[in-house]
Parts: structure tokens; sequence; C-alpha cells
């Protein structure tokens, strides 16, 4: 038998494995839909009885029969089950698992560091959720399930995954695969050593952009799984440049905590803080297909707002809250170089470290730190109440005030007894010292304590302790200037709900867990701190890329203030997302042009190879001409079929100007007076720089950045490349005059 014949039989052989793979593959999959299916049958008739009986004991309902309002809460939560187990097999019949690992226990490395050798096989399939044949038999692992890890992380041959306990599972993995399936069939599998290779992962990232954020639990990348897995018992900060899925990643991260963590974290008790409503509300859409319900969301003024609650109510005193971005960019009359310092001193630390020099201060002038002399006996002394003060330091002012006073109390009436007074008399000397240290109810006028405080900035004698950097005298003035003049930012929010709470008991800041915060970059390191005091317990995922600080003045343009001064470097992770699964190379090979002009640091940037257009550049001769040069350019990607398109323009009085010229030209997404309510959509959409944070769209054009409206600086640069790197396959830029020496 010669070889031809040999390697033709072994080839044959070799097709028969193959169509035989692809057949068990496809039985697997025909298994998974019926089982699914018959789910989603038992589901649909659970369901119907239990909207009856609801309905039913609704329409029964009397507020005078406790029993009946308990039973009435425990159908709608069953109601509420149902329809999300519901809602998730329906999608999962579509796709019931997009991986398989097949693999070896080898033993288990217990916390004790004793191994166990037990050797098991197992082949499990991974998919968006966990389906069950029955309550001990699962048919699909949910992505989240320790064991899946393995999936996103492990190459194949010896590897290992820790148990929901703690343990470390070692493993030999024989097999790792990746699925393409639409509705219920199977188009294609193939095996890999690296989960997401560039061919999978370019298939997956040439798609157009959907109006929601989409999900990566298929594409999930080992950087972001490590940060997605990280547990919620310490803070990680994330640097993410423009494209790395950042954003995602912290949704993810979410589902992952509530779904291992269930006993010890709750939904409600997690925070989503965002930079605007337009951001919160894209990013937050996704939460429901990631089982994720009842999270709290909120832009960082409607946050501090909320906990400010009564004690500062910014309608009612008339206060006009301040956007970074609610005018242009110069200001008429005013002085910029003092305007500058007043804005980077407020996001400093040196700002909080100054508020909470002057409330030491403060505290002690209120509580009188002082030998307390009672029937000739010194009963409370300066140094017992000093050290009070101390082991009791984190306590509000109020609930300082009540434990020294209940304290002082305890030990007249000792006093009193052993000397055998009277009742009465008792009685009057309790009375007489119940408030020695201040009233229970006293209340705190925030507004005047802030205003006092601002007016100690001036006192340099008073601050001669302070270890600190204090502002000039004119950056004072201005800021007391805006203050009174009822002019107020979120950094003064900040400050007041620090006051808050150094001066009252509340519960307001006890039920906050979790906050995750996503474009951290643009907010200063002042308000970290001031959140790290007013909530003690909690824990915190902060994304951000200090490339994109569009607040250049306020925000931060580095991570080690944040990571040395707020957060623990030794508790607290910190982790680097390079990679950009957003923009084509040419996209970002020009966004990388802007960089090169700028002084700050910047974090190297590992596009994923995506090829697309070149960067198109049109200089226009008139108005007239730019104008129906974008109306051609936003036409032809209609014509493409890209669903998003961008018109981004420098300011919002641009935006509304170029948009009111435009839409005679071509049909636009409706533009708001109030940006912020503003929806992404399909479509057209004309906005500011600012509004375009955390978003992509297929094609963006870049509108007019000449010479005049882009200056060589460090701070337009950021926006410049910012507004680049929000397209995902098309880049456009139109300008008349001078183009801007940022994008030469």
């Amino acid at each position: 038998m010669g070889n031809g014949e040999m390697d033709g039989s072994h080839l044959v052989e070799r097709h028969e494995e193959l169509r035989s793979e692809w057949e068990r593959e496809e039985e697997q999959l025909k298994k998974c839909v019926e089982i699914i299916q018959h789910n989603v049958e038992a589901q649909s008739a659970e369901l119907a009885k239990v909207r009856a009986e609801t309905k039913e004991m609704y329409d029964n309902y009397r507020s005078d029969n406790p029993e009946l309002h308990n039973d009435l809460v425990i159908g709608l939560s069953m109601q509420t089950d149902l329809e999300r187990s519901l809602t998730k097999n329906l999608a999962a019949l579509k796709k019931p698992f997009f991986g398989r690992i097949d693999y070896r226990e080898l033993g288990m490395e217990t916390r004790d560091g004793e191994e166990e050798e037990e050797k098991k096989q197992f082949s499990l399939y991974v998919g968006k959720n966990g389906v069950s044949k029955s309550s001990t038999e699962i048919i699909i692992v949910d992505w989240r399930a320790p064991v899946a890890s393995v999936y996103y992380d492990s190459d194949v041959g010896e590897s290992s995954y820790l148990s929901p306990y703690g343990d470390q599972i070692h493993i030999a993995l024989d097999l790792k695969r990746t699925f393409e399936i639409k509705d219920s069939s199977l188009v294609d599998y193939y095996d890999t050593d690296v989960i997401a290779n560039d061919e999978f992962l370019t298939k997956y990232l040439g798609k157009n952009k959907e109006v929601v954020l989409g999900e990566i639990i298929a594409t999930i990348q080992k950087e972001q799984n490590d940060i997605i897995r990280d547990t919620p018992w310490h803070s990680v900060i994330v640097q993410g440049v423009a494209g790395s899925g950042k954003t995602t990643v912290a949704m993810h991260r979410i589902s992952y905590i509530l779904y291992n963590y269930k006993e010890r974290c709750r939904s409600d008790e997690f925070y989503i803080i965002g930079s605007n409503k337009m951001l919160l509300n894209y990013i937050t859409g996704v939460l429901p297909n990631l089982d994720v319900y009842n999270i709290n969301q909120m832009t960082l003024e409607e946050f501090l707002v909320y906990l400010l609650d009564m004690d500062f109510q910014l309608k009612k005193k008339k206060y006009i809250l301040i956007s970074p971005f609610a005018k242009s960019r110069k200001r008429a009359g005013e002085n910029s170089r003092v305007r500058t310092l007043l804005k980077r001193y407020k996001g400093s630390l040196d700002f909080i470290r100054a508020l909470e020099y002057y409330l030491d201060w403060y505290e002690m002038t209120i509580i009188r730190s002082e030998d307390i002399i009672y029937h000739g006996k010194n009963i409370y002394s300066e140094n017992e109440i000093r050290e009070f003060l101390s082991i009791f330091k984190e306590k509000p002012l109020s609930e300082k005030q009540e434990l020294l006073n209940k304290r002082l109390l305890s030990k007249i009436r000792l006093v009193n007894e052993r000397e055998q007074q009277e009742k009465e008399v008792i009685s009057i000397e309790v009375k007489k010292y119940k408030d020695y240290f201040g009233k229970k109810v006293a209340k705190y006028d925030l507004e005047k304590i802030y205003l006092d405080f601002l007016k100690s900035l001036l006192d340099t004698g008073f601050y001669k302790e302070f270890s600190g950097v204090l502002p000039e005298k004119e950056v004072v003035s201005l800021l007391m200037e805006d203050f009174t003049g009822k002019k107020i930012d979120i950094y003064d929010l900040a400050m007041l709900t620090y006051l808050k709470r150094r001066l009252k008991f509340t519960k307001d800041f006890e039920y906050v867990s979790h906050i995750i915060v996503d474009e951290a970059q643009d907010f200063g390191v002042s308000v970290f701190y001031c959140m790290k005091q007013l909530f003690a317990n909690c824990t915190y995922t902060i994304m951000g890329d200090i490339t994109q600080n569009i607040h250049y003045d306020t925000g931060m343009n580095d991570w080690e203030a944040l990571r040395g001064k707020v957060f623990s470097e030794e508790k607290d992770k910190f982790y680097v997302l390079a990679k950009s699964y957003r923009n084509t190379v040419e996209i970002s090979n020009y966004a990388s042009r802007v960089l090169k002009h700028c002084t700050f640091k910047t974090y190297d940037i590992e596009p994923i190879i995506r090829h697309g257009s070149e960067v198109e550049v049109y200089e226009a001769k008139s108005e007239t001409e730019i104008l129906h040069k974008a109306a051609q350019i936003l036409k032809c990607s209609k014509e493409a079929g890209y669903t998003t398109q961008a018109v981004i323009c420098r300011t919002e009085e641009e935006t509304k100007e170029v948009y009111d010229k435009l839409k005679e030209l071509i049909e636009l997404e409706s533009l708001k007076e109030n940006m912020e309510e503003m929806n992404f959509t399909n479509g057209i959409m004309v906005l500011p720089i600012h509004m375009t944070k955390g978003l992509e769209f297929d094609s963006v054009l870049l509108w007019n950045p000449d010479s005049s409206s882009y200056e060589k600086s460090d701070a337009d640069a950021k926006l410049l490349y910012v507004a680049i790197t929000r397209a995902l396959h098309e880049l456009h830029i139109v300008y008349m005059g001078e183009l801007a020496e940022l994008l030469s």
C-alpha cells in the first residue's frame, strides 16, 4: 500500500471523526434546547397560575387583613422571580451555551495546605445562564460559577481554579471549545488554547453597534476576567484605555459579585455613579440581561443631593448647580488664572483636609475638654474626655455629645448614690448636667458652617499647624463669591455632605456597601476622599482612563494620589486594561497622533488588529460647503448600514447651532434643551464632546476642530482624544480655516 493510499485513508478517518464530533455536538445542543423548552412550558404554566392567584388576592385585598397582605407580597415576589427565570430561559433557547470545557480533577489543595488526590472527569457546557434539568442535574453551567473561570483563564494542560470556599482545585484541561450558535442551530465551533482568538474576536468586534451596551460574556479576556472575579472585600481601581471594555467589565463584575456572594451582598446597597444621565441609562441597560436588578444608579450630583436630603435642599435655598460644560469654555470678564487655580484646589486633597482640620477645631469649641468638678471631685478629667474623643473619632459630633452626656450623668449618679443624696436632689443635679456637652437634638446649619470654613481659609495663622497647602486669597475670595452668589458645584456638595457626616447622627450613610464609579477620572481626588470618609465599610470598583479626563483642571490626571492617599496600595488592587477592542487600527493610529503632542503620562494602547477605512479629513471653504459635506458623509454612512452615528461638537452652544442648521439637510435625532435628559439611540445624534464619554458609535463626524476651537494644550488634547476614540468603524473630520495643530 503506497503512501498516497495511507494519506487518503487517514483523511477519510479524520473526516469521519469530525463529522461524528459535529453530530455529537448537534445532539447535545438539541438535548439542551428540549430541556430549556420543557422549562419554558413548565414555568409559563406556573406563572399563569401564580398570576391568577395574585390577581384574585389583589381583587379581594383589604388593608385591615395583615395575613392577606403578606400572602399578596409573597405572591408578587414569586411572580417576579418566575418572570425573570422565564425570560432567561427564553433567551437561552436561541443560544443555550457558548463554550465547553473537558477536564480532570488532579486533587484539591485545601486551606490547611493539604492536598486531596481525587481524580474525576468532567465535561461542562458554559452559558450566559445556568440551566438545570432538575434540582440536582445541571446541564449548562452559569458563566459566573467558579468553575467557569477555567474557560476564560486556562490553556489546555494543567491549571487550577478556586472553589466557592476559596480552596484551590487543580485540574488537567483536555479541551476548550467555543461555539457559534444562532436560533438554536449550531453554526460552527472550534477548539483553542486562547478562548477569544483574533479570528473570533475580530468577527465579534466587526458587528455594527447596537443601542445598548454589549455583553462580552462569550469573549471575556483573561485580564478582564481577573477584574470581574476579584472579591468584593477590597476595592479595585482600573485604568482602562479607550475601548478596553472597562465599563462593560464593571457591569459584569456586579453580576458576578451578586451571584456568588448573595448571602452578604444586596443589590439595593450597590450604587453606580456616572457623570451624566445618558451614560448611566446606556451602561445600566445591560444589567437585566446579566440577571441584575434593583441597582441604584445616579449621577454624582444626584448621589450627593440624595445624601444631603433635608439638611441642604438646593431648590429651597435657590442654589444653581454649575456644570463645567454648561457654558462655553472661555468666560468673558473673569480672571481665568484664579478660576483655574480654584478648580484645581477644589479637586485636590488639600481642600477636604483643610475642612477636616477646621472641623476638628469646631468640635473642640463645642465639646469642652476640661476637668469636670462635681461636689469637689474631678469626676471626668480632661484626659479622659480627650481619650474618649480619640477612641470615638469616627463618630459624628452629635453622637459623641450624646455618649459623653450619658457617661457624665452615670458618674454623677454614682457620686450621689455614694453620698446618699435624696432622689429629688439627684434628679435636680442630673437635669442640670444632662446637656453639658450639647443638646441631643441640636441642629447644625451646614450652609453657615461651610461659609465659616471658607472664611477661615483667609486666616493663615489659624492653619499654622495644617500640613497641607492653602489657596491664594484671590482664590478663596472667588470661592466665597460663588457660594454666597448661590453658585454650587459637586465639590461644594461633597464638602457639605462630609459636614453632615461629621456633625449629625443619621442612617443615610449606612446602607451603601459597594460603589461603582464610571469615568472616574472626571472627578477630583477630593470627591473620593470624601466618599471614603462617608462610608467606612464600603468597597469600590473605580473605572477610568486618565487620558480621557475632560475636566482637566478638577479631574484626575494620574492615579497616584487616589492609590496612595485615599485607598490602600497594600490591600486594594490596581489593574491596567491596555488592549483596545473598539477602534480600527486606522482610527487608533490617528488618536495616537494627538497624544504625541501631550506632556502628561499616557498608558500604551494595544489595539486588536482590525482594519477599516482611513480617517477622512475634509477642508471646506464656506459654512454652506461644510454643512453639505457633513450631510453627504452622514447619508453615505447610513446607506453603508451604520445604525449609530454621531456629529461631535466642541461645546453645548456649538452643538445647538450645528443641530439647527444640519437638520434642514438630513434627518437627525431630536436634541433636547437639557442634554442630560437625552437617551443614546439609533440614528444620527449631534452631541458635545463631554456627552459622548463612555459611548461608542459606528461612525463619527468630528465637527470643525480648527485652531481657534482647540489649542495645543493637554486639556484640549484629551477632548480630541475622547472624540476620536468614540468611532468603531469610520471617522470623518470636516473643518474650515486652519486645522488644530493637535491633529497635524
